[in-house]
C-alpha cells in the first residue's frame, strides 16, 4: 500500500453508500490525498455546484498543497482530528473515517468514533484488516500504524446502527447510521 493512498478494495461499496445517503454535508477525516473526494465528487464540482459541502480534516499540512486539497474540498482544516472532533462542535450528514483510525491509539480511535456518532447522521469507516506495519512516511509521523483493528472489533465498536459492511482481504468498510 502506497501512502497516503488507500487500497482500492471496497471503494465501490463506499461510493454506493454515499449515493444512498446523498449527504448535504460531508466531513472527511484524514483526507490524505483526497481519495474519497476524488471518488465521490464529479471533477471540479465543488459546492454550490455539487449538492454536498465537503470539509477535509488533515493533520499533515504539506498534503494540502501536495495533493491540491483546496481544489477538492470546500473547506480544509489542518490539525489532528482527535483535537478538532472532540473540541469543535460540528454536525454532518456523513463523516468518512477512511483508513485513519489505525494511525492512533485504540482509546483515541474509540473516543473519535463516539464523537462521530454524536455529530453525524451517517459514518463510513474503512480500516485495514490485513496487519500492515508502517512507520512515518516522507517525514509524516501521522502515517505510522499504531493499532490494528479486525472487522469484528470495528463492528463491535460501532454497535447498533451498522446498516451495511464490506470485508475484503485488505480493508473492511462499515456504514453506520444514527437511528
Amino acid at each position: 500500500m502506497t501512502v497516503p493512498y488507500s487500497d482500492g478494495q471496497g471503494k465501490n461499496a463506499a461510493l454506493d453508500w454515499y449515493r444512498q445517503i446523498a449527504p448535504a454535508t460531508v466531513v472527511d477525516i484524514g483526507a490524505g490525498s483526497g481519495t474519497y473526494a476524488k471518488l465521490m465528487r464529479p471533477p471540479g464540482r465543488t459546492w454550490p455546484h455539487d449538492s454536498a459541502f465537503w470539509i477535509a480534516y488533515e493533520a499533515w499540512e504539506p498534503y494540502v498543497g501536495e495533493y491540491g486539497l483546496e481544489d477538492l474540498y470546500d473547506d480544509v482544516r489542518v490539525g489532528d482530528a482527535r483535537v478538532y472532533a472532540h473540541y469543535t462542535a460540528f454536525s454532518a450528514d456523513l463523516v468518512i473515517a477512511g483508513d485513519v483510525l489505525e494511525h492512533m491509539p485504540r482509546a483515541d480511535a474509540q473516543r473519535l468514533i463516539a464523537d462521530f456518532k454524536r455529530a453525524a447522521a451517517n459514518l463510513i469507516v474503512s480500516i485495514p484488516v490485513l496487519h500492515l506495519d508502517q512507520g512515518a512516511v516522507y517525514g509524516n509521523p501521522y502515517e505510522t500504524h499504531v493499532d490494528h483493528w479486525t472487522a469484528d472489533a470495528m463492528r463491535a465498536e460501532l454497535g447498533d446502527g451498522v446498516v451495511a459492511e464490506w470485508v475484503g482481504d485488505v480493508l473492511a468498510y462499515f456504514w453506520w447510521r444514527k437511528e
